[in-house]
């Protein structure tokens, strides 16, 4: 029965960390929608409540459930002054999905051995990712925008966004020794997407490694200079297109579209694009609702009425029903840092970063993963199990010396 359940779950994690079950619908290649797989999903974790009861009552964050309550209460009230349309129902049932999704998954992902097989899932998505994503690049194949590689995420910003936070929520299994190199391969498969988000996710994935012993090399410190010139240089190539001086040396140039171009500096500015221009326009438009009903909000699903969202979520949030949504959300991510272990905040750094330009993170079931993730590493465990062992060692030959 375990074998059965462990295998559904890793299943599970890899079909929607990989967006496979979403491409393979979108493509008209089976017609099994997304829905279906939500209610897999739930009834999966009904059957695990069932079989699991004890450990799910002992193991249940009774803060994490409160939110998921205070969330679902707010999102009705906003509905309730929202005018109420279509959008603003399906907004309503969108909510309601989401969040039995994502109580599902903090179920589904209860206990070690489900931790570990969902982490050994998350490492052969980001490898099959990868290879995605680079082949994606120099053959455009399934990427909406040519000359950013996607793979099957098929947006290259959501791309660069996951494979960010698998290779945060999967380096405790990677022996010590290649982490920097499994970090430095993910990167790869991040800079193809030419995403700048997700660029600097990557840097703060990396610093936030760096910081808590996860990189550490034979060299005490090697990390961090590695880590201080990669920071460097993607912050050069960023803001002075110093980017596209190397790619027209090494002649991958010419698989980069105009506006691909543009992002890294081809048009004198690595911000003079439309990319930059729409969201600095949508962020403006959102800010002025919320500035309008500060405390409220316009109601629910306000900003899924533009043509293009609010392209943040905490812009959105406030917009739709002000200071108390944004602040419920925002309580909900501070109370996450509490009750977590040093990996699971650098999951959330990281995802609090990606919220800032993208407006659908408390939307796409595959971030729900991560919250559930977050919230299921306790941080009364030793998730270093180097940085431990180390420690032990340090006792042991300190008490053999005395």
């Amino acid at each position: 029965m375990n074998r059965i359940i462990y295998s559904l779950i890793f299943f599970i994690i890899f079909l929607y960390c990989s967006n496979v079950y979403l491409y393979l619908y979108q493509s008209g290649m089976v017609g099994f929608k997304p829905l279906y797989w939500h209610f897999i999903v739930i009834s999966f974790a009904i059957c695990l409540i069932i079989l699991r009861m004890p450990m799910v009552i002992e193991n249940i964050h009774k803060l994490f459930v409160f939110w998921l309550w205070v969330y679902l209460c707010n999102s009705i009230i906003c509905f309730l002054y929202s005018p109420q349309g279509d959008i603003e129902v399906e907004a309503l049932h969108e909510t309601i999905r989401v969040s039995v999704l994502l109580f599902s998954f903090f179920i589904i992902l209860q206990g070690d051995r489900a931790i570990h097989v969902s982490r050994l899932a998350l490492i052969v998505v980001i490898i099959f990712s990868v290879i995605m994503n680079v082949v994606d690049f120099i053959m455009p194949l399934w990427s909406k925008v040519p000359g950013r590689g996607a793979g099957f995420y098929v947006n290259p910003t959501i791309s660069g966004k996951m494979l960010v936070l698998m290779m945060v929520g999967s380096v405790p299994l990677i022996p010590q020794k290649i982490r920097l190199a499994y970090c430095v391969f993910v990167g790869v498969g991040v800079l193809v997407t030419f995403s700048r988000g997700p660029w600097f996710l990557w840097l703060i994935a990396v610093i936030g490694l760096s910081m808590t012993g996860y990189l550490q090399t034979g060299r005490k410190g090697i990390s961090i200079i590695v880590v201080s010139f990669l920071s460097s240089f993607i912050l050069y190539s960023v803001l002075t297109g110093g980017f596209l001086d190397l790619l027209t040396v090494t002649g991958t140039d010419e698989y980069l579209t105009r506006g691909t171009l543009a992002r890294i500096g081809g048009s004198g500015s690595a911000f003079n694009d439309l990319s930059t221009e729409t969201r600095a326009a949508t962020a403006a438009k959102a800010w002025a609702v919320f500035a309008e009903s500060p405390w409220l909000g316009a109601g629910l699903g306000h900003d899924q009425k533009w043509s293009v969202g609010a392209h943040n979520t905490y812009l959105r949030l406030a917009a739709e029903g002000g200071l108390f949504r944004l602040g419920v959300f925002i309580g909900f991510l501070v109370s996450l840092w509490f009750m977590t272990d040093n990996i699971g905040r650098i999951v959330l750094v990281v995802y609090a970063a990606s919220s800032m330009t993208s407006h659908n993170n408390l939307q796409s079931p595959t971030m729900l993963v991560f919250l559930a993730l977050i919230a299921v590493l306790s941080k009364k465990k030793s998730i270093n199990d180097d940085s431990a062992l180390s420690a032990k060692k340090s006792v042991v030959k300190a008490v053999g010396v005395g």
